[in-house]
């Protein structure tokens, strides 16, 4: 589970520039995809710290 957690982190990192590249770029439906996916990376983070007890 740890290691999903890691991976899950580097997705965060990589939808968390592409985003940011958007914004720099105007792209607005890139902008609103990417932080779409980025909100439900987030609700997958918490919920797998929380079963690992990581909170």
């Amino acid at each position: 589970m740890i290691d999903q957690l890691k991976a899950l982190e580097e997705r965060l990192d990589s939808v968390k520039q592409e985003y940011l590249l958007a914004k720099e770029r105007h792209e607005f439906l890139a902008q609103y995809d990417l932080y779409e996916e980025w909100k439900q990376l987030k609700k997958m983070e918490r919920e797998l710290k929380a079963k690992l007890g990581l909170n």
